[in-house]
């Protein structure tokens, strides 16, 4: 039961990324009840050169160095902190009932290790570093899935775990835990998947083809922080779906999208506007040789999270795309990757946010990691200099 409850129901995006194949650190079991523990935590140090100035492209909601201490002269920024995976503790309860529905509830509180603050601002007092991620109920049988509660979205699902820096730092590691977490390839390839209250329904497992269908709390879709009003009346809900294939050897193929309409308020006019995204995607993966490749476009979707940064100064769509690639090779308890990734605004002319990330990761044991990472980020468009950050990262992150 536990097996096909694994397999079937999705309960954290990154947790079955990462914990996939570990043992629980701890399980109980009573009266039919079952309680797993797992987590995961880790700390790294990062050193970044952030080079931009007063002509330098910052047309995305998360350019380079954008929020960076230090960004404006150039200096480098160091931090101790988490990557782009917060510190991670989820109690996973399962539990079949007397007529044969499988339950599982999911607690996943995700704290950050930096003292944050707005946009890299930093003090010793804040401790603002809290982040629950999973709060939901899954009820399973041979129908299919129905999850209730806060988890993690549809839309860009598979294309967040390819990222290769999951498990490492990526972009915004200058911002000293802002965001409790750093960004990965955010905002360079990808859209957030978010973590989001939903209602979803996912089909059986059939020959490793499977659907996903549900309705989202919707959200506001925003533009820059100053020009376009926010489109904040939201009284329909946000939809997303998805399908994916899963191939013998861990091969996959899939796609998702995402729609939402929202509104202003009817003393502002009442104007009412509609975000979409899609995605496809695939990986590969030949002995010990593995590669990702997904891409997207969108109107209205944003440019890193989801429906921020989605206007232009006039309160029209903007359309963005991108695509993510990436290779790894394993040997011994070795692995190698490399990735690229771009995510365009159409409307600016030149306007594009990239980065290209370097990933070593050794097991020095069963689940416990040590990665050495370099990242660079460059935010361009036409007219304006480069915004270039460069990251060096290493660390060491345990998976139990």
């Amino acid at each position: 039961m536990k097996k096909q409850l694994r397999n079937i129901t999705k309960y954290s995006a990154l947790t079955i990324a990462m914990l996939s194949g570990t043992t629980q650190a701890a399980s109980f079991t009573k009266d039919g009840y079952t309680l797993d523990v797992k987590g995961i935590i880790g700390g790294y140090y990062t050193q970044t050169d952030c080079k931009r100035d007063s002509t330098s492209a910052a047309w995305s909601s998360f350019s380079a160095c954008l929020y960076g201490i230090g960004a404006n002269d150039g200096e480098d920024v160091a931090s101790v902190q988490n990557g782009y995976l917060p510190g991670w503790i989820n109690f996973i309860t399962t539990h079949t009932t007397e007529n044969g529905l499988n339950l599982k509830a999911h607690f996943g509180f995700a704290p950050g290790t930096s003292n944050p603050g707005d946009f890299g601002g930093r003090a010793a007092i804040n401790q603002g570093v809290g982040d629950v991620r999973n709060v939901y109920l899954s009820i399973n049988n041979e129908n299919g899935t129905l999850l209730l509660g806060r988890n993690a979205g549809l839309f860009q699902y598979n294309g967040t775990l390819s990222d290769i820096t999951v498990p490492g730092v990526g972009t915004q590691a200058e911002t000293a835990g802002a965001f409790n977490t750093t960004f990965g390839a955010v905002s360079t390839g990808y859209t957030y998947m978010s973590f989001m209250p939903q209602i979803t329904y996912t089909t059986p497992n059939v020959d490793g083809l499977q659907a996903s269908i549900g309705i989202f709390q919707p959200l506001a879709i925003s533009g820059p922080t100053v020009g376009a009003t926010p489109y904040t009346v939201t009284d329909t809900p946000m939809i997303q779906g998805s399908v994916s294939y899963d191939i013998e050897g861990g091969s996959k193929l899939w796609a998702s999208f995402v729609t939402q309409d929202a509104s202003h308020t009817e003393s502002q006019g009442g104007k009412e506007v509609t975000a979409t995204g899609f995605e496809i995607g695939g990986r590969l993966v030949v002995g010990d040789f593995t590669a990702n490749l997904s891409g997207f476009k969108g109107d209205g979707l944003g440019d890193g999270v989801m429906f921020v940064g989605a206007l232009d100064a006039a309160g029209n769509e903007i359309e963005t795309e991108g695509y993510l690639a990436n290779v790894g090779y394993k040997f011994g308890a070795n692995k190698l990757s490399a990735q690229y990734g771009v995510t365009k605004n159409n409307d600016i002319d030149g306007a594009e946010n990239e980065s290209v990330s370097i990933v070593y990761l050794r097991d020095v044991s069963k689940s416990l990691n040590f990665v050495l990472e370099y990242t660079a980020q460059t935010t361009s468009q036409t007219g304006f200099s480069d915004a270039e950050a460069n990251t060096i990262s290493t660390g060491m992150i345990w998976f139990f």
